[in-house]
Formats: C-alpha cells, structure tokens, sequence
C-alpha cells in the first residue's frame, strides 16, 4: 500500500467512526478522548495523512459523551489479513503531550485479550520531542486483563517526529521479532509466557493504524500541544516467505 492515489483505497481500508460506544466502549476502551471521523484522514503527495483537531464545538457520540478533539483510525479487518510473514510500515510520528499513534494488530472476530493484540509500533506524546517507541504482544483471559511482553527503545538521534522511521515484525508459527529501522529490538516465543498463558499468535489478524488523543496511558493535551497535527504514513508493506525457515 503505497498511497500513490488521492483518495483512500476503501478495498483494503475501513474507517473505525465514532468512540467506541456503539461496541459498548468507553473511549474505545482506553479513555481516550479523540471522536473518530473519515474526514480526519487524506492521501495526497505519496503519503497517508491521519490528522488530529481541536473540535471546539464538540461532537457527540451515542451515549451522549461530548469529544472535543477528532482523529482517524482504519483497519484492514475482512478485506486484507495476515498471518505469518513480514509486515512493515515506513512512519512519521508526532511530537506533543497527548498524542498516541499506534500500527498494530488484532483477530477478526475475536475478543479482548484472549484472542491476542500485536503491537508493532506505539509512542506516547509528552511535552518533549517523541523519542522512545514500543512494541507488545497481549494476551489474557476473558474478560480481565491481559499479560503482554513488550520492550522500549531509545532514539539516539532525536525525535521520531522528525523523520521517516520504519516499524516492523517478523511472524513465524510460535516466533515474533519486532524491528526497527530494520534493526531487531525484541523476540518472543511460547518459552516467554508465564505458565498457564496459551499463545494465540498463528490466527490470521488484520493491521490497524490510527492517532488517538489522551487515555489510561497518556495525559491528556495541555496548553503546550499544537493543533493540528498529522500522522504520515508512507506506505504499508506486507512479505510471505517463499522459503521455510
């Protein structure tokens, strides 16, 4: 997915609208305080842009909840899955305090966390330059809350607002590695989880980009964040092996 086009590709992507009420969600489970619109999204110029507002005079979603900041999510759920094989995407983050972009994973149709979630890429904003990314895989029963391996990595030349940086995994049956910028950061195996945890990772899943505004795991905006601010994304690419490994 290059995002050569003008518009959309609606044959891959869907828009996620609203807040997560109408799947009886509270801020699509995070607290977070962004209302989901389609217009909030562009391509132009070779890049995907998902960018974030300040919406003064709020929007409301179906329990009545008024949101006063809008943003973008899309998924490939029942248009493009995967399952095992490389997928990476080459991304220009934000800076500022309550910005939360994530590429990540989930199973169609499955449930919360113990059906998995694959995070390839997140970073929270704060009111310094954006320069530690994160990768996890949840699990857990449900409903409750999940257990998940994660690891945390540095930038060593600033802000990953800066520029242009490359996320990825590789999946193999009973194996993830996460990369960065093509350099391998963290592994996991079945061997990793806490006896009693099943590994839920050789289902097909669908990959999920969005830019979400505050929530449980970052505060909110403050008077130092600028609005508006984009998300580029310059393409998603998805690799099968050809080869066993």
């Amino acid at each position: 997915e290059n995002f050569s086009g003008n518009s959309l590709d609606q044959s891959v992507w869907t828009h996620e609208l609203g807040t997560g009420s109408q799947y009886g969600l509270w801020g699509w489970g995070n607290g977070e305080l962004q209302f989901y619109q389609a217009g909030n999204s562009e391509v132009s110029g070779g890049t995907l842009k998902i960018i974030a507002k300040e919406e003064p005079n709020g929007l409301t979603d179906s329990w009545g909840n008024t949101m006063y900041y809008s943003s973008s999510r899309i998924k490939t759920d029942n248009k493009f899955m995967l399952r095992y094989g490389k997928i990476e995407a080459r991304i220009k983050t934000v800076n500022g305090e309550g910005f939360w972009p994530a590429f990540w994973m989930l199973p169609s149709g499955g449930q919360w966390p113990c059906d998995g979630e694959i995070d390839i890429m997140e970073q929270w904003g704060n009111d310094w330059p954006t320069n530690q990314t994160t990768g996890a895989a949840h699990i857990g029963a449900c409903p409750g809350q999940s257990f998940y391996q994660s690891f945390q990595h540095q930038s060593q030349t600033g802000s990953y607002a800066s520029d242009f940086h490359l996320y990825g995994i590789e999946w193999e049956q009973d194996y993830i590695a996460w990369y960065v910028d093509d350099d391998l950061y963290f592994e996991m195996t079945p061997d990793d989880l806490p006896s009693g945890k099943q590994w839920v990772f050789d289902g097909d899943f669908f990959a999920i980009l969005n830019l979400a505004v505050g929530g449980h795991f970052v505060r909110p905006p403050d008077p130092s964040t600028e609005f508006p601010a984009t998300l580029s994304v310059d393409y998603v690419r998805y690799y099968e092996r050809d080869t066993t490994p």
